[in-house]
């Protein structure tokens, strides 16, 4: 990094020795700053509307505490309070700010998670009144800023792929909601809270490990995940989120300066370190690529046709006629092989560079939306230029279907395919008895 990179105070606008002073939708709103569509946006704007859903909270939970049964006999279960004042309390939180208050999941994020939308990873797609809703990166964010203006000891915890929120109390709480005069007791408790899937739910630490996704080795070594965050980390894994953003859009400066200052802000963290790493070394290869591509592309210029008797390098008007002319019926990646040839080179070369452009975004675009629609068109029409019935690999690619044997068997394997007269094309092979 150049010397006159702004500390983490003048690159976020807090005050990092006072973080703890901040509300964590603040925290979230100043690492979102700078993204699209956030350039309006005052991190504290939303302070009255929560303050106002909190009041919403306070008068149902105060509604409804008949129905607490402090000397039940019932042990809270994982979809039910029980005998947890803790857990009754946070029960109402999600039920009001869910019913309520609109907090819900964007239903285009469900099966479709796409970071390069801003607003479903910071939680403006939430608090604003035409907001679509938010995903798990932001409505754990809200429940816990709403909850922690009631008074209660609530934390966020990522694991694999996901972010949740805990009521961690080691020693018991006292809220007092002065308006109308309220003070109970809640007593010392600790479990974790899931409000972000369908209904609400009170899931142990193991079934983190193996949900949303699988630990590796890595994740057990780190030792980061299921841990209650303080409000450094907090800001650092809203940065984090930042940069993944600003890397689906393709601003690769910022992408890299929001992992620097998570780096900065959680030196000790594995994560972050190992994240830089990669994204550095993927951006340095990438433009790499575009290096050699180029210079391939003018050796290619080189070597096209030019009027006899002239240097390859002429730009006489005949010349460059002619150049334009032989370019326009054979645009090839590599020199010497036509513009849809499928080998090793070729293909690599298309790997940031695709020739199936979506509108409106650019033809080298890598979004989410971009790759799924170059995947739709080539499994409709095979590639560009090979005929209907061709068996090469890019023409004949498949989603595996799932095998019904055990993993210890191998299916039968097809080479080719037979043609419509039911004969089998060059390298069709029947499967016998024998092959397993």
């Amino acid at each position: 990094m150049s010397a006159d990179v702004l500390t983490i105070d003048g690159y976020t606008g807090l005050q990092r020795a006072g973080l703890d002073s901040y509300d964590v939708v603040t925290l979230n709103l100043c690492a979102a700053h700078g993204l699209p569509g956030t350039a309006e946006i005052d991190p504290f704007q939303y302070d009255d509307k929560l303050d106002d859903w909190a009041r919403r909270v306070r008068d149902e939970t105060e509604r409804h505490i008949y129905r607490f049964d402090a000397e039940s006999t019932q042990p809270p279960t994982e979809y039910s309070h029980g005998n947890s004042l803790a857990r009754f309390c946070c029960w109402y939180l999600l039920q009001v700010l869910q019913e309520d208050c609109g907090v819900a999941y964007n239903p285009d994020r469900k099966f479709d998670p796409d970071f390069c939308e801003p607003a479903d990873l910071f939680v403006h797609g939430i608090v604003d009144d035409d907001g679509a809703g938010g995903t798990c990166a932001s409505m754990p964010v809200v429940y816990v800023s709403v909850g922690r203006r009631l008074g209660y000891p609530l934390k966020l915890v990522g694991t694999r792929g996901h972010l949740f929120f805990r009521w961690d109390d080691p020693i018991g709480t006292t809220v007092h909601w002065q308006n109308p005069d309220q003070r109970f007791w809640i007593p010392p408790d600790r479990f974790n809270v899931e409000g972000s899937g369908e209904g609400i739910a009170y899931y142990p630490d193991s079934h983190y490990i193996q949900w949303p996704e699988l630990w590796q080795e890595i994740d057990f070594d780190h030792g980061r995940y299921l841990v209650s965050m303080t409000a450094t980390e907090e800001l650092a894994g809203f940065l984090v989120q930042r940069s993944e953003c600003f890397y689906e859009l393709r601003n690769f400066d910022e992408c890299l300066k929001a992992i620097y200052y998570a780096r900065q802000l959680c030196p000790e963290d594995k994560r972050y370190a190992w994240l830089h790493v990669k994204r550095t070394k993927e951006i340095q290869e990438r433009e790499q690529h575009f290096i050699d591509m180029e210079q391939m592309r003018r050796e290619r210029d080189l070597s096209l046709p030019v009027t006899p008797g002239h240097v390859a390098q002429c730009q006489c008007g005949n010349c460059r006629s002619i150049r334009e002319q032989a370019k326009a019926t054979f645009d090839a990646d590599m020199p010497g092989h036509s513009k849809h040839c499928q080998c090793g080179q070729c293909r690599r070369l298309r790997k940031w560079d695709q020739s199936l452009p979506v509108p409106p975004h650019g033809d080298s675009c890598q979004c989410l939306h971009c790759r799924q629609a170059r995947e739709a068109i080539e499994q409709q029409s095979g590639i560009p230029g090979h005929p209907p019935r061709c068996v090469c690999p890019g023409c004949t690619r498949r989603p595996k279907p799932t095998s019904p044997f055990p993993s210890t068997h191998r299916l039968p394997r097809l080479v080719g395919v037979p043609n419509v007269n039911g004969n089998a094309l060059p390298g069709f092979k029947r499967p016998g008895l024998t092959d397993h």
